[in-house]
Order: structure tokens, then sequence, then C-alpha cells
């Protein structure tokens, strides 16, 4: 099984490497159709649904599918689904919004790889339930609460990056709805109560100990790559001095987290999908190139390394969505799958939000200037 990510100049990955990677994800896969991190070991519903894409990217439709279909067995009444489990056993009960509207990106995804509407029915009423349950946290500045806890209490705490993953979630969800012939005008308020409070009000999401402000890189690029925030602003943030030098290592990757010199694989290629979202396709390309040394023979690739001292991190901790978020970034890059516009379009100028002119597509190829 290969696919149209060959080797080359614009081609990171060889069909072989491809499907080293994805062979190695499914390998990861339970029976039921849970995908843990590693065999055996912990599952969230978010990365198991960035796994369940990279079955989809790399034409393993029916594993993909078995991923979908698992969450609809265990999701919560609520529309949420446990945030950690270990073995199959729930070991975090705490509902996340952002877990939960990703399943809509993972469908609209799944759906844009391999054109199946009786799958997106099958798959509506989970997904409904798990929008609406977004929805419900919504707060009245338009972020989004963070969670039901584990004490079954509301917390409505906003977090940035969650914010901004779920701001690319609603844009898929009402994608879907509109494929299947529904209208849901909730989502569509909600998208555009969010969209102006991640383009204009950072301060809103500053949650102090929770979440401190400017932590964590995926602060930095993630209203980019959820789609919130395109066009020239998106390039004039990701130019930004300060935070490619608390951030990037050239020739290294992205640094998780500020205070410590640990660079992750999975955000690299995070950053790497918002660089070609808002036009540095070239940027894009060079930054993705400097995770090739860290791949294994096998097709996997750890979750991160420290810098200069070169010492993965965690000790042998190789998660099947790190090799996920790589095939992800490939195909966003080399451009000419069914899905290599899946982030760039986030932004979702055709559903009829209010798209304001930093929101603005841009074409691909356009402005290659290298801001960072």
């Amino acid at each position: 099984m290969t696919t149209s990510m060959r080797s080359g100049p614009r081609r990171p990955l060889s069909p072989e490497h491809v499907d080293a990677s994805a062979e190695w994800i499914a390998r990861h896969q339970e029976p039921n159709g849970a995908i843990p991190w590693t065999p055996g070991g912990k599952f969230d519903p978010w990365d198991h649904v960035q796994s369940a894409m990279g079955l989809a990217v790399t034409g393993r439709f029916a594993a993909s599918e078995n991923a979908f279909r698992y969450l609809a067995r265990t999701q919560e009444p609520d529309g949420g689904w446990a945030a950690w489990r270990q073995a199959g056993i729930i070991t975090d009960p705490t509902h996340e919004t952002n877990h939960a509207a990703y399943v809509a990106s993972g469908l609209w995804f799944l759906q844009r790889a391999r054109r199946d509407v009786g799958f997106l029915a099958e798959m509506w009423p989970t997904l409904e339930r798990a929008i609406d349950f977004v929805v419900r946290l919504q707060n009245p500045n338009g972020t989004i609460g963070w969670a039901i806890n584990r004490d079954g209490k509301v917390d409505r705490n906003p977090l940035l990056t969650a914010s901004s993953s779920i701001h690319g979630s609603l844009v898929s969800a009402i994608r879907i709805a509109a494929e299947l012939g529904c209208k849901r005008p909730s989502w569509m308020r909600a998208l555009e109560r969010l969209r102006p409070t991640l383009c204009a009000n950072p301060d809103a999401f500053d949650q102090g100990d929770l979440d401190p402000a400017g932590r964590f890189s995926m602060d930095w690029y993630y209203p980019v790559l959820g789609g919130a925030i395109r066009g020239s602003r998106a390039r004039r943030i990701l130019s930004d001095a300060d935070k490619r030098a608390a951030f990037l290592c050239e020739g290294v990757g992205l640094r998780c987290v500020i205070e410590r010199p640990w660079y992750t694989v999975a955000e690299t290629c995070e950053l790497v999908i918002a660089l070609d979202a808002c036009g540095l396709t070239s940027r894009a390309h060079q930054v993705l190139s400097w995770l090739h040394p860290l791949r294994t023979e096998a097709g996997f690739y750890p979750t991160g390394i420290t810098h200069p001292d070169r010492i993965l991190y965690p000790e042998g901790e190789y998660t099947s969505w790190t090799a996920s978020t790589v095939l992800l970034a490939a195909d966003t890059v080399v451009g000419e799958s069914a899905t290599a516009s899946f982030f760039r379009e986030l932004a979702g100028e055709e559903i009829g939000v209010s798209v304001p002119e930093s929101v603005r597509q841009v074409t691909r190829g356009e402005l290659e200037a290298n801001p960072l």
C-alpha cells in the first residue's frame, strides 16, 4: 500500500517509509479499535483520533473506521469521553472539551480521504452528542471551558491551545452536518463567538497556574493550526522573534515548554502544518527535514529529544500519535492528496461564518519568503 508521499525535494518520505510508519501505528490498534500510545499503554481520545487520521492518510480506512466505532461505543451520556484509560480501565474520568471536539476533525479528515456518507451517517449520533457537549461549555466571552472534571463539576477555565483545536473541529463538524443535510445553527453561533476571541483577545485564555501564558509552544502556533488566524497576520505570529528564540532551535525542532531543553517531534510537525497553512511551505519542508535523523528503521519516532545532549526523552517512548503526526505533516507539505489541504482549509470560509481579513486564506506558495 503506497501514497503520494514519495521521496524527493518536495516528498519527504518514501512509500516504504510511509508504509512502515503506518504499519507500526496499525500494530498498536487493539481488537476493539482503541489505539493506545504504546501497546497496552496509556490511551486518550485526542491522540487516538490523531492516530486514526494517520491510518486514514495511508489508505487504511477499515482500521480508521474501527477506531471511530470504538469511540461510539465508549462515549459517555453527556457526550464526552474519559480523559485517560490504561488497559481499557478508566484512570481519569475527566471529560475534556477538546477531546470530544476532535472527533469531528478526525471524521471529516477520513471523509476527505475517501468519500463515504454512509459512515458519516453512522457516526452522526456520536458526533452530535460530542459537539453539543462542547457548545454547552462555551463561556460568555466565546472561549470554551476546559472540562467536566473528575468530580463531575464544570471547569470553565479556557485553554488557548484547546480552544484553538476546537475551532478547527467546529468547522469540521459544520461541514459534516452540511454533508448530511443537517442544520446546526448553535454550532455556527459557537464558532462565530469563538473565532474573534482567538483572533483578538488571547488574554482571555491566561489561566495562571493552570496553564501559564507563554509556557507552552502550542499556544504560539495553535491559533494558526486550528484555522482561527490565516494570511499576513498568521505569518507575523509565526515570525515573532521572541517566540522563535524561546521555542525554535534551528536544525533540531520545537521546544515543548519554555523552561526545558526538550524538543518534541509531534509539536514540531504541528508547526510544520501551521507554516504550510499560511503559505510558508518551503520553510515547512525545511523544519520537517530536521526530524528525519530521529526516524528508526522500523518507521517510528521518539516523543522528543533534548538538546544539545541528544538524549531521547522520555527514554524508550515511541508513540502511535507521534508517528501519525509525522505522516500528517508529510502529507500536508507534499500537497498532492485529497487530505493535503485539510488543515489549510480549517478557516472554513465556505461554510458561511464571518471571516475577517486576518483569517483570509492564501494560495499555496503565496509569499514564500521565509520569515523564520
